[in-house]
């Protein structure tokens, strides 16, 4: 009975989890600017949507891009310090595939979200 309650323990604290980096969310810590990073956020099909957003905080020297990949589109966000919020109206459970584009920037730190 002891290990049934733990076992039944163990599965509830992981599923009560949150995840930071789970289908319809990413979050990461941008240092080196010499590389492009894509990231793809999947939708649940359980769940409901209305929006997306991309959170962009921290500094940079030079101009950088958010690129929606698969529908065209960007972002172009100055240099110097940021922190700012872009978002959208997102009602589908198509996936979308987001590209942190250095452009011109060489240095600094940035942390970006993408969420739907």
């Amino acid at each position: 009975m002891k290990k049934v309650l733990i076992n039944f323990l163990l599965v509830i604290l992981l599923l009560s989890c949150d995840c930071k980096n789970c289908g319809d969310h990413r979050n990461f810590v941008v240092t080196d600017f010499s590389k492009k990073r894509v990231d793809t956020l999947i939708p649940y099909e359980n769940k409901t949507y209305v929006g997306y957003y991309i959170k962009v905080k921290g500094i940079v020297n030079d101009t950088i891009k958010i690129e929606m990949m698969n529908y065209g589109g960007h972002y172009i966000i100055p240099p110097g310090e940021i922190d700012t919020l872009l978002n959208a109206d997102y009602y589908g459970k198509d996936t979308l595939i987001w590209a942190f584009n250095p452009y011109k920037a060489t240095k600094g730190k940035l942390e970006i979200e993408y969420s739907l």
